[in-house]
């Protein structure tokens, strides 16, 4: 990232620079849906993050590199092909936050009266850099004074151990309107060191309530803890429904599931996750506006269009968190449905459709993916091959095929195995 003739890198060490290099790359590890413009070196300025635009559409970022030069960078949502160009380029204020708590990062640990700039000691703070910026963040989100860092620290060593064989679950309810001060045991860790306890709360139906300062308020039943039903406005893995509600009204919600991923909750949905390594901030809002954009067509009114989209959406996240994989097909003009499914493969067609399959075919036939349960979709979409639909959402096909008549290289051999790499002309159709 440094040019090999920036004075910034003949002024720092060979692992100062791939400190540096490593720790600006956590806006977009973090942010996926944005992008980051080149860094340029300035000369030393105060370690900013600042909206560039009155429609908060760029992000300003500086951090200052020890006592002579900074590095800067413009931060937008990432660029894709827009159909109807309703897409907002917004970027929301958490967004903002953690930008800006990764370039203050950077500056306090690249600053001047820094003791210790070793390449053993940036290893450690480069390890944790993103879960730090994570914990950070959702403690001043939450106005906790409880270390989060430490909580995220004991869901991962919790990850590594079993009980009686089975992977550990855990869950715990951080409170804010909580601040007790009588002394006593500190959440997490003599709860977590402790074998009986760490093995008490799975996540999915009892969790830990715990003060903002980590002292045990409860152990909760998640079911009853807060029992008023979340809407479609609310985005969470099915499993996760109880922690989700839990995690409304200020309070935040923290899951560890039984593949080791760690799931943090606020306001009823899915907020930021740990998972293959990477933390991940959730902006649903923009994917839902994308995914939309994409479902576009004509005679199809954008309340319909939504609920499709938000139906898919919905399942996709089921669907990602089981790991079981799935694939969904919105064709623009159903028509097209014989020149992309394999013959045989789309619902009521009059050849290669076993007796089983046209008893199932009557049961779907006439619904839509937005009246299904949520369940149920999940379920098809984890057989082998796609589902195909309309833009309002009627269901064409499930476990199907995808084999274009005009198709370019196509490998594999059955379901959604196969690999596409269609044309132009192929692409218009879906």
């Amino acid at each position: 990232m440094l040019r090999a003739n920036s004075r910034l890198k003949r002024r720092l060490s060979p692992a100062e620079v791939e400190f540096v290099e490593f720790a600006v790359g956590a806006v977009q590890r973090i942010l996926p849906h944005v992008e980051v413009s080149t860094w340029k070196e300035n000369l030393l300025g105060q370690p900013k993050s600042v909206w560039a635009s009155k429609k908060r559409t760029a992000i300003e970022m500086s951090a200052a590199i020890g006592q002579h030069r900074s590095l800067t960078a413009v931060v937008q949502r990432r660029r894709v092909p827009i159909v109807g160009g309703s897409v907002k380029q917004t970027l929301d204020v958490r967004e903002h936050d953690i930008c800006k708590r990764v370039v203050d990062r950077i500056s306090e640990v690249l600053r001047p009266s820094t003791s210790d700039n070793s390449a053993a000691s940036l290893q450690a703070i480069r390890d944790s850099f993103d879960e730090q910026v994570v914990a950070h963040h959702v403690a001043q989100h939450h106005n906790l004074t409880l270390s989060i860092s430490a909580v995220f620290d004991a869901l991962h060593t919790l990850s590594e151990q079993s009980y009686e064989n089975k992977s550990l679950t855990f869950g715990c309810i951080l409170d804010p309107s909580h601040r007790e001060k009588n002394v006593g045991a500190k959440f997490p860790k003599d709860f977590i060191d402790t074998k009986k306890y760490k093995a008490l709360s799975d996540g999915f139906r009892s969790a830990y309530h715990v003060s903002s300062d980590g002292r045990i308020i409860n152990f909760v039943d998640l079911d009853r803890f807060n029992e008023k039903s979340l809407t479609e406005k609310h985005y969470y893995p099915d499993w996760a429904e109880p922690i989700a509600r839990a995690s409304r009204y200020g309070k935040c919600g923290v899951a560890l599931s039984r593949q080791g991923d760690i799931l943090v909750f606020d306001k009823g949905t899915l907020r930021f996750t740990y998972r293959y390594g990477r933390w991940q901030y959730w902006n649903h809002a923009h994917l839902l506006s994308l995914l939309k954009d994409r479902a576009r067509a004509q005679r199809v009114p954008a309340t319909i269009r939504g609920r499709v989209v938000g139906a898919i959406y919905r399942a996709v996240l089921d669907v990602s968190f089981r790991r079981s994989g799935g694939l969904f097909v919105i064709l623009h003009n159903r028509n097209n449905l014989r020149d992309i499914v394999r013959t045989g493969d789309a619902i009521g067609s009059e050849s290669k459709r076993s007796q089983t399959d046209r008893e199932f075919d009557a049961v779907l036939i006439d619904h839509s993916i937005q009246s299904l349960a949520r369940p149920v979709v999940v379920e098809l979409a984890s057989l082998d091959g796609a589902i195909v639909l309309d833009n309002s959402g009627k269901i064409l096909a499930y476990g199907a095929v995808l084999q274009p008549k005009k198709s370019g290289r196509l490998s594999g051999t059955e379901g959604s195995d196969w690999r596409l790499k269609l044309r132009s002309s192929d692409k218009d159709k879906c």
